[in-house]
């Protein structure tokens, strides 16, 4: 696959593109949109009921449509047109926020509801998800692709935690309907800037040379063969076990840090999205730095010290006696977490080849982020002890995991380098040499 030739020598060699700030922008709204979904149905929910692991569900919830829908939306993603796929999923989120918005009057909100709502939304990310990153490819070469991915980041961070939970719980304050309205409105936001982008009125994307010569496949056999390309590749499978073993630990802290925050560290509702503003701080700042980290350090190095660096401060925000100090170290997690996952994620965006790409996501979603359920369930009952106890369980968990992970971590890292290296010498290619 291959991008509009780009002339090293002129000034405009190295931005990014107007279509990529486009593209940017409606990731900017569709994050703030998940932002204030995180925190606006936890807090409504903690309004129908004390109970951890009912609001824990939240989280398994969240997750659940990674393990059943995943490898079939990356089967789709592979077939039809990524940014349309995008709008039309957006477009869906955004009706269901509203049909959740008009239960309100009526008294009918309700604990299954949002379990309900969250589903439906959470079904649409796992085309959005996954078609945005590979879509980021198409709009930049390949040699500004850490720099893309970066800026990608950061304004997931800066839009979805920096913004999107305080605002959520802001809005939380002036009834449940304010922070409803406001994640349907950054969803249609999304939407928008999405068919700004001329890509997205083209009959098709382009093709690479390798996908153009390929039969096309029942749903079934290409569903089938995302299966057999992770599960077969030790570098791929290798990943998507270490990234399951990082969700669970990280999520068992996470599902309960509602009330983790307000009963354990005494923060009252209305300033949790201000709280959990310090991870998306430490994300932020990594997104700023990690380009240069990589080059600096090294890409194994930064992936697996920034492993290791989210399990020591999920561990200390389980040992912090403050809400400050729990602040601080929720930074450094959010620095640590953003860093491996800038640095990681090139693999599937060049590595992989780009017909399957969508499969190959969708499958190691399914496993990584489809167990999520099991560590914030976990996390839940957990929390029935001692609402510290899934910060410190997990963080033993993500520790043991990248530990266990770091040969593929290696490998992975220098296959990235390499691809990378190989392309930057074909200006405008992001796809490597065969």
């Amino acid at each position: 696959m291959t991008t509009a030739p780009i002339d090293p020598t002129t000034p405009r060699a190295d931005r990014l593109g107007p279509d990529f700030h486009r593209f940017w922008g409606a990731g900017v709204f569709t994050n703030l949109g998940d932002g204030m979904l995180a925190v606006a149905l936890p807090l409504i929910a903690v309004s129908l009921t004390q109970d951890p692991l009912l609001v824990s569900g939240l989280t398994a919830v969240r997750f659940l449509p990674w393990l059943l829908l995943a490898p079939l939306s990356g089967v789709l993603i592979d077939r039809v047109h990524r940014m349309r796929a995008m709008v039309v999923s957006n477009t869906i989120a955004a009706l269901v926020m509203v049909a959740l918005l008009l239960t309100l009057p009526t008294g009918n909100l309700s604990i299954p509801l949002l379990y309900a709502a969250m589903f439906a939304v959470i079904c649409c990310e796992t085309v959005t998800d996954p078609a945005s990153r590979i879509a980021v490819v198409r709009l930049v070469p390949a040699r500004l692709l850490d720099r893309a991915n970066s800026r990608v980041e950061g304004g997931r961070l800066v839009a979805q935690d920096c913004l999107g939970r305080p605002v959520a719980g802001f809005l939380f304050a002036a009834g449940a309907a304010a922070p409803l309205l406001g994640i349907a409105g950054s969803y249609a936001l999304c939407v928008a800037l999405l068919c700004a982008i001329p890509m997205v009125w083209r009959r098709s994307v382009p093709v690479t040379d390798e996908s153009a010569t390929v039969e096309p496949e029942g749903f079934r056999r290409s569903t089938g063969e995302g299966f057999r390309l992770v599960f077969g590749d030790r570098i791929l499978r290798g990943n998507m076990l270490c990234n399951a073993g990082m969700m669970i630990g990280a999520n068992m802290g996470g599902a309960t840090l509602v009330l983790y925050a307000h009963q354990g560290l005494g923060v009252p509702a209305v300033l949790f999205g201000v709280f959990t503003l310090s991870s998306a701080l430490g994300g932020v700042l990594a997104a700023l730095v990690t380009d240069r980290l990589i080059v600096r350090l090294g890409r194994r190095t930064v992936v697996l010290g920034g492993y290791l660096g989210v399990a020591a401060a999920s561990v200390a925000v389980g040992l912090a006696p403050d809400p400050y100090t729990a602040f601080a170290f929720l930074l450094g997690l959010g620095l640590c977490l953003v860093a491996a996952n800038i640095a990681a994620v090139p693999y599937h965006q060049t590595v992989v080849p780009e017909r399957v790409r969508g499969r190959v996501a969708g499958v190691s979603k399914m496993i990584g982020w489809g167990v999520t359920p099991l560590g914030a369930l976990a996390g839940g009952m957990l929390g029935r002890i001692d609402l510290a106890l899934p910060f410190l369980v997990g963080g033993l968990i993500m520790a043991v995991t990248a530990l266990l992970a770091r040969g593929v971590i290696a490998e992975t890292a220098r296959r990235v380098d390499r691809v990378l290296a190989e392309t930057t010498e074909t200006p405008g290619s992001t796809e490597p040499r065969r």
